[in-house]
This record gives structure tokens, C-alpha cells and sequence, in this order.
């Protein structure tokens, strides 16, 4: 018994349905993936304020959070306080000129809490330091 042998493999023209089934829903992983996962960190509630002060281009800073709990975060890493001074003053010897410290307190932290933190800096070399808030609207 004989078969017809007149199929051809990849003759015609490819069924465009089939390739955009696969490439649509590959563009939306690649583009919106990263978007899909939370990154992980800590919630700082900044308090409100009506100032609009703002800090010069191009001067370097340091970023230090603390959360409701009192933790400080140095470049969004969870630092002891016994370890906070070599922290700064390790990133302050990196940088050419003198930085800002910019301190993204919770509102909820105590006064006393951001005055001990502003003496740390200050044994660290950080002269200024820059307390951050939300504008009102």
C-alpha cells in the first residue's frame, strides 16, 4: 500500500495566530515582570511638612532610614547602632567632598531617637544633615 507523499514540510506561508499566542503574553513577562514583584524593604511614613527647602544638584549623600521601631537602614541594609559609625564614616571616606546626610525618620521615631542618630553622624565626619518630609499639596 502506498501513501501519498505530497505534504512539504514549511511550504506556505507560517499562521501568524500561533506566533503572536506565544510572543504577547512572553512581551508582557519581560516588560511588566519586574513591576509584578514587590522589592523588598521596609515602610517609612514620612512626616508633613510645608517647607519646600531642597537640596543642591550634584552634592553627594548618604541615605539613612529609620522605621517606627527605631532600626536604621544604610542603603536600604538593616544596621545595629553599634555598627552605624564605621558604616558612615566608611561611606563619607569614599566620597571626594563632604556629603549630605539625608535621614528619612518615621514619624512615629522619637526626637531623642533622631538627635542620637544626628551625633552619630556627626563622630562619623557628616556635618550636614538633611531631615526628610512630605510636602503638603
Amino acid at each position: 500500500m502506498r501513501f501519498p507523499t505530497s505534504t512539504r514540510i514549511l511550504s506556505g506561508h507560517p499562521d501568524a495566530v500561533a506566533w503572536l499566542c506565544v510572543l504577547f503574553p512572553l512581551a508582557f513577562f519581560l516588560l511588566l515582570g519586574s513591576l509584578l514583584v514587590l522589592p523588598p524593604g521596609i515602610a517609612v511614613v514620612l512626616p508633613e511638612s510645608e517647607s519646600d527647602s531642597r537640596l543642591p544638584a550634584g552634592q553627594p549623600r548618604i541615605v539613612l532610614a529609620v522605621d517606627g521601631q527605631g532600626r536604621a537602614f544604610l542603603d536600604n541594609q538593616f544596621v545595629p547602632e553599634n555598627e552605624l559609625l564605621r558604616g558612615l564614616a566608611e561611606r563619607r571616606s569614599r566620597l571626594p567632598e563632604p556629603p549630605v546626610l539625608l535621614l528619612h525618620a518615621d514619624a512615629d521615631v522619637p526626637h531623642r531617637v533622631v538627635t542620637r542618630l544626628g551625633g552619630i553622624a556627626r563622630k562619623a565626619g557628616l556635618s550636614h544633615v538633611f531631615l526628610m518630609a512630605r510636602t503638603l499639596p
